[in-house]
Order: C-alpha cells, then sequence, then structure tokens
C-alpha cells in the first residue's frame, strides 16, 4: 500500500512519514561518514548546489540585541559541492597526515525536528550532534553543536541541500576540525 503524502504550508511540522524519512536519512549520512564511504555521501547524499558551513559566532551579552548573523563574515567551512570534492579527493592522494594513521570517527545525530521549507519538496530539519574523535593512543576529541539542515527530494531521494554547523565549544582545542559533520 503507497501513502501519499501532502505537502503542508512552509513552517508546518513534516508529517510523521516523511519525519521517518528525514531521521533516517541522518542516520545513514552519519554512518557513511562513519565508515569513511566518503565518494557515496559526497555523489548520492550531496545535491550539486549544496552550501555546507560552519561558521563562527559571536560571544555577546544577552543585553546585546544585534541580531546574530548580521556581521557574519568568517567561516571555517564555507563550502561548495566542488570545494568538498576536493576534500574527499585528498583522502584518496594518500598523504593526508592528520588521517594516517586513521581517525576513528564517531557521529550521533539527535533530536531531529523537520518542518516544511518554503520551496516544494524540501524540508528544514534541525538536529543535535556529537562528534567523537580518535587518533593514536592519547589524542582524542569531543565536539558538541547543532545542525539546521536543508533536505531536498531529488529522483525520490531525500539529499542534503545545505548544512549550517553550530559548535557549542566557544574555543576548539582540538589540533585540527578536518571532518564532516
Amino acid at each position: 500500500m503507497s501513502v501519499k503524502i501532502q505537502q503542508q504550508a512552509a513552517g508546518d511540522v513534516v508529517d510523521h512519514i516523511t519525519h521517518f524519512e528525514v531521521a533516517s536519512f541522518l542516520t545513514r549520512e552519519a554512518r557513511a561518514l562513519d565508515e569513511e564511504r566518503y565518494h557515496e555521501w559526497l555523489d548520492q547524499m550531496l545535491t550539486q548546489d549544496i552550501v555546507y558551513q560552519l561558521p563562527t559566532e559571536e560571544v555577546r551579552y544577552r543585553r546585546d540585541k544585534k541580531v546574530i548573523g548580521t556581521a557574519q563574515t568568517t567561516y571555517l567551512y564555507n563550502d561548495n559541492h566542488a570545494v568538498l570534492s576536493m576534500r574527499v579527493a585528498r583522502f584518496d592522494t594518500g598523504f593526508l597526515w592528520a588521517e594516517d594513521p586513521p581517525v576513528r570517527i564517531r557521529r550521533y545525530i539527535s533530536n531531529v525536528d523537520a518542518m516544511w521549507a518554503e520551496v516544494p519538496g524540501e524540508v528544514d530539519v534541525w538536529s543535535n550532534f556529537i562528534v567523537y574523535r580518535s587518533r593514536g593512543q592519547r589524542d582524542d576529541s569531543t565536539m558538541y553543536g547543532r545542525r539546521k539542515d536543508k533536505l531536498r527530494k531529488v529522483d525520490g531521494q531525500w539529499r542534503l541541500a545545505g548544512r549550517v554547523i553550530t559548535l557549542d565549544q566557544r574555543v576548539i582545542l582540538d589540533k585540527n576540525v578536518h571532518c564532516f559533520f
């Protein structure tokens, strides 16, 4: 039996079937990245017009009412598909010293919330994450944060069209942030 889902207005919470599909996509994406299936992630899980960003955030007092993001100019990542492709291609060279010996990475995704986006066939998705990285015997780090994703149906499959990553740490103590969130 096939169930046809009617999209609601932008800003409406998605139906339970769409929510399940979105959460399943995020879980499969995390597993593909954990298993270093980067080409699969790039070719089958991302759109060609993806915007993948990790902005730095301003630390301000509550009384400062300036809208966050109005002066945003600094990013750790501000990548499109071509830049993500180059980052993935670096793994194929064998010369990525920060990944040899391989870093063990585990991604945990939770608190998935999805709403219909302005564009039909797209959803805005919020989630929390933990990324644990371990390299060698005494080199490990844990990063916490949230993501705001834009997912789009392409040929009946969800794909990541945009991601804005926000790290909870004000100071990143990791030696490098060479990973996908």
